[in-house]
C-alpha cells in the first residue's frame, strides 16, 4: 500500500470521517476469501444460476415481508435485500428501498477491513449495524448480513436493510426534527455480531431493543431480518452443491461483467462532460430560519465518472445526509433509470466505473457528531431527487435516441409525513408514521406524462398504506385521501400529482411530533420544466367538524371548515390535538419536463377533462383556452400563447423580435445529425467554432467556451409563487429565494428554470466538451 492509499484509509476509517473503502479493499490476512470461477460457462447454465440467484434474493424480501411487523417496513417496503460477492461487491439490488443497496456493501467492506482481524469473521455469524458513518442513511436503516463460507472461505455474503420503527432519540419515530446533534438522536451501533457461530447475542439484542419505545416490534424486526439472512445463505449453499462453488462464482462474475458493460455501452453514447444540480435546504433544525445550499456534480471523461459534492454547504442542524446514502442515491438512479434491464445488478456494474470524492465536513458528507436521524424525510429523498436530474440530463445529452428516452423527470425532493404518537383507541402506546406519500407519483418523461398514484421509483415494491388498517391501529379518523389537482410540475410533458389527505384524533391520544412544512421546492424541473409541489400542513383548531358530520355532510377540504388556523413552521415543535382539531397535509407531485407552451392542447383539454388540472391552469400555464363545452379554441390559444412568450421577453427586460409570431410559427430545420440536448439545444460547429443554438428558431444561445445562461433573458420572480398554493417564505426563513426562468431570446422558449437563494450565481448545470460534438 503506497503512502497516497494509507492517507485514505486513515482519513475515511468511519471514526471522524465517513467510511469510504479503498478499491481494491485491503483484505487482512486472516481473511479467507473464495476467488477461484470459471471462467466460460454455457448459456443456458448461466442463465439457470442467474435467475436463481436472483430468486434468492427475492425470496429474503419476501421472508422480511412475512415475518416484519413494523408498517413502515411492511407497507412502504422499507427495507432493501442484497447478495454480494466474497468482497462485496453488489450482485444483485432487491425490488424494494434503493439506495439501500448502495449502502450494505460499504458496511460489509468495513466488517471486512476493520474487524476480519479481531474478533474475526466465522461461518455462522451474522452482524449488525446502524452507524451513518459506516454505511446507513440513519440510525433508523439497521443493516443485517452474513458471509456465506464454503469450506472454509469466504464465497459471498447476503444482507438486508430495515428501517426499524424507533430505535430512540428525542422525537417518537426517531427521525428527531428537534436534533442538534448525534446525542440528541438515537444511539449508534457500530458493527457487531449480533449472531455469533448460528447462535444469537441475547445480551445485545437486549441492548439493541432497549432504546426503543416500540422493543417489541423492534426484536420482531430483527429476528426477521435474521431469518431472511439464514434462508438467502441456504438457498446459495444449496446452488454450490447442485453445480460448484468454480460455476457458480462464475457466474457471479460474469453479472457483474456484464453490468459493468452495459453500463459502458450506454456512457459510449453521452459525450464527455459535466452535469450539475443545485438545491436548497431550509430550517436546518427546529427554530432555526437558514436556507443551505446543497450541489451534486457528476463528471464524465472516457468510461468513468467522478461524483462530487463541491459547493455543498457545511454540516449544520439535522438536514444532513451521510456519504454512505449520498452515493447510494447516484447508484439507485444508474441502477433504476439508466439500467433498468439489468434485473437489479445494474447498480453493483456502474459501482465499478463511479469514483466518489466528497468533501467531509458538509451537508452530503457530514463529519461524525452531525445529526443525521430525520435524513430519511428531509435529505435521503432530496439526495434521490438530484441523482435523478443529473442521471437525466446526462441521458438528455445522448447521442441515442432510445437512451434518451429513459430520462425521467425529477421525483419530490424531501419525504411528506406526519409521524404520531400517543395511546390508542384500546390504551396501548403507539407510533404511527403516515406513509401515505408512498402512493406517490411518477415524473415526465421526454414522451410521456408522469401520473398520480403511480409509487416511486426509487421504492419499486412500495405500495400505498390501506386507510382502514391505519384507523384500525391508531387513534384517528381520515377524512379523505386523494389526488391533488394542479400539483403536478408544468411542462411539454407535466410530472405526475401529488396528493392530500386530512384526518383528526379520535377515541385516543394523539401527539404530532413531525409534520410536512416546507417553503422552498426541491424537485427541479429539466429543459424548461417546472419544479414539483411542495408538502405542506394545514392545522384547524376547534374546529365545527363533528357538527358536519353529525349533519350527514362529508367534508372534501379543510376550507370548509371553521376554526382557528395557526401558520406552522418548518421542522415546527410537536403539537398535541384536540378532539377537534383537523390536520390537512400533501405528498409532492413529481417535476415537468420542457416548455409547458409546448405541450399539445389537446393533452391539455384532457388533462382539464379528467380533473388533472383546472380550466384557468391551462389558460395561465399552459396558454391553451377551452371553450365552455372544454374544446380547444385553436384561434385563441395560438394567439395567447403568442401573448405569453412576448411577456416573457419584456418582463425579463430583453427586447422582442419583430417576427417573434412568424419564429414561433416556422421553426427551425435541424441540420443532419445535429447533436442536441434534448430537444432544446443543439451544437453547430459549421463555422468552425461551437455555437449552442436553440433546436426551435435556431437562435444563437452562447458561443464555444461560453454558458448559454450567461448571455439569455432571464426572469426572476418570488418562490412562493410557484406551486398549487401561493406560500409567503418568510413564514419559514429570513433569506430571499428565486425563481429564475431563462429564454431563448428570438422565440421565447422557456430554455431552463432554477430555484436560487438571491445573488447566487447562474447556476451552468451542463457542461459539454465540445470536442465531441
Amino acid at each position: 500500500m503506497n503512502a497516497v492509499q494509507e492517507n485514505h484509509r486513515h482519513f475515511w476509517d468511519g471514526s471522524l470521517h465517513a467510511y469510504i473503502p479503498l478499491d481494491p479493499l485491503p483484505v487482512p490476512p486472516t481473511v479467507k476469501l473464495h476467488r477461484e470461477c470459471d471462467e466460460e460457462i454455457d448459456p443456458i447454465t448461466y442463465e439457470v444460476i442467474r435467475h436463481s440467484l436472483w430468486n434468492v434474493n427475492q425470496e429474503q424480501g419476501k421472508i422480511v415481508e412475512n415475518l416484519a411487523v413494523s408498517p413502515i417496513t411492511l407497507e412502504t417496503r422499507d427495507f432493501q435485500t442484497a447478495i454480494l460477492t466474497e468482497d462485496a461487491e453488489i450482485l444483485f439490488f432487491g425490488p424494494y428501498l434503493q439506495y439501500f443497496g448502495g449502502m450494505l456493501d460499504i458496511m460489509i467492506k468495513y466488517v471486512i477491513e476493520k474487524r476480519g482481524e479481531d474478533p474475526g469473521i466465522h461461518d455462522g455469524d451474522v452482524f449488525l449495524q446502524n452507524d451513518p458513518w459506516v454505511g446507513t442513511a440513519h440510525q433508523s436503516d439497521v443493516g443485517i448480513f452474513a458471509p456465506v463460507f464454503w469450506e472454509g472461505e469466504i464465497f459471498c455474503w447476503v444482507a438486508n436493510c430495515l428501517h426499524q420503527n424507533d430505535v430512540g432519540g428525542t422525537v417518537p419515530g426517531s427521525f428527531c426534527p428537534n436534533a442538534q446533534d448525534i446525542y440528541y438522536d438515537p444511539p449508534v451501533f457500530p458493527p457487531l455480531r449480533i449472531v455469533k457461530a448460528g447462535k444469537l447475542d441475547t445480551e445485545l439484542e437486549t441492548a439493541f431493543r432497549r432504546q426503543s419505545r416500540t422493543p417489541v416490534n423492534v426484536a420482531l424486526d430483527l429476528r426477521a431480518a435474521i431469518a431472511a439472512c439464514y434462508a438467502s445463505r441456504l438457498r446459495i449453499l444449496g446452488l454450490i452443491r447442485k453445480y460448484g462453488a468454480k460455476t457458480v462464482k462464475g457466474v457471479m462474475k460474469k453479472i457483474l461483467r456484464t453490468s459493468e458493460q452495459a453500463f459502458l455501452e450506454r456512457l459510449r453514447t453521452i459525450p464527455d462532460g459535466t452535469w450539475k444540480e443545485r438545491a436548497y435546504q431550509e430550517v436546518a433544525m427546529t427554530g432555526d430560519r437558514g436556507v443551505y445550499r446543497i450541489e451534486l456534480s457528476v463528471s464524465k471523461k472516457g468510461e468513468q465518472l467522478v461524483i462530487e459534492n463541491a459547493g455543498t454547504e457545511s454540516q449544520v442542524g439535522a438536514i444532513n445526509l451521510p456519504f454512505a446514502a449520498w452515493r447510494g442515491a447516484l447508484l439507485s438512479a444508474f441502477n433504476v433509470i439508466l439500467l433498468p434491464d439489468q434485473m437489479g445488478a445494474g447498480g453493483g456494474g456502474a459501482a465499478r466505473r463511479c469514483l466518489f470524492k466528497p468533501t467531509p465536513g458538509t451537508l452530503t458528507c457530514p463529519d461524525y457528531g452531525a445529526a443525521v436521524s430525520p435524513a430519511g424525510i428531509y435529505s435521503t429523498e432530496l439526495g434521490v431527487a438530484m441523482a435523478n436530474a443529473v442521471v437525466s440530463k446526462m441521458l438528455l445529452s445522448s447521442t441515442d435516441p432510445q437512451i434518451r428516452k429513459l430520462a425521467l423527470s425529477t421525483t419530490q425532493g424531501q419525504w411528506q409525513i406526519h409521524i404520531h404518537a400517543g395511546t390508542n383507541q384500546r390504551g396501548d402506546y403507539y407510533v404511527g408514521p403516515m406513509l401515505d406519500n408512498m402512493i406517490g407519483s411518477s415524473g415526465a418523461t421526454p414522451f410521456r406524462d408522469g401520473t398520480f398514484a403511480n409509487g416511486q421509483w426509487w421504492i419499486p415494491e412500495g405500495q400505498g398504506p390501506n386507510v382502514e388498517a391505519y384507523e384500525r391501529d391508531w387513534p384517528i379518523l381520515y377524512l379523505y385521501r386523494r389526488e391533488h389537482p394542479n400539483s403536478a410540475g408544468a411542462g411539454k410533458f407535466r410530472g405526475g400529482n401529488g396528493g392530500i389527505l386530512a384526518y383528526l384524533p379520535y377515541k385516543g391520544t394523539v401527539g404530532v411530533g413531525v409534520y410536512s412544512a416546507e417553503g422552498i421546492p426541491k424537485s427541479s424541473g429539466i429543459l424548461g420544466g417546472s419544479p414539483g409541489s411542495r408538502g405542506d400542513t394545514t392545522l384547524v383548531k376547534n374546529s365545527n367538524i363533528w357538527e358536519v358530520l353529525k349533519s350527514g355532510r362529508l367534508v372534501e377540504s379543510v376550507d370548509e371548515l371553521e376554526g382557528e388556523r395557526p401558520e406552522l413552521p418548518g421542522k415546527g415543535p410537536a403539537l398535541m390535538l384536540g378532539e377537534a382539531d383537523v390536520l390537512e397535509w400533501n405528498w409532492g407531485s413529481c417535476a415537468g419536463y420542457g416548455d409547458p407552451l409546448d405541450r399539445d392542447p389537446e393533452r391539455v383539454r384532457q388533462d382539464v377533462a379528467w380533473g388533472t388540472i383546472t380550466k384557468e391552469l391551462a389558460e395561465s400555464v399552459y396558454g391553451v383556452v377551452l371553450t365552455e363545452t372544454l374544446e380547444v379554441d385553436p384561434r385563441k390559444t395560438a394567439s395567447l400563447r403568442i401573448d405569453i412568450r412576448r411577456k416573457r421577453l419584456e418582463e425579463a427586460g430583453a427586447p422582442i423580435p419583430p417576427d417573434l409570431e412568424a419564429r414561433v410559427q416556422a421553426g427551425f430545420p435541424l441540420p443532419e445529425d445535429a447533436f442536441t440536448i434534448g430537444d432544446t439545444f443543439f451544437y453547430d460547429n459549421r463555422s468552425g467554432i461551437t455555437i449552442v443554438r436553440c433546436t426551435h428558431c435556431g437562435e444563437v444561445l452562447a458561443m464555444d467556451g461560453q454558458h448559454y445562461k450567461d448571455h439569455v433573458p432571464m426572469r426572476e420572480g418570488d418562490i412562493g409563487d410557484i406551486g398549487t398554493k401561493k406560500i409567503n417564505l418568510a413564514r419559514f426563513v429570513d433569506q430571499e429565494v428565486v425563481y429564475r426562468e431563462y429564454f431563448c431570446p428570438g422565440c421565447a422558449l422557456l430554455l431552463a428554470t432554477e430555484i436560487a437563494r438571491k445573488g447566487d450565481e447562474r447556476f451552468h448545470d451542463i457542461l459539454i466538451d465540445t470536442s465531441f460534438v
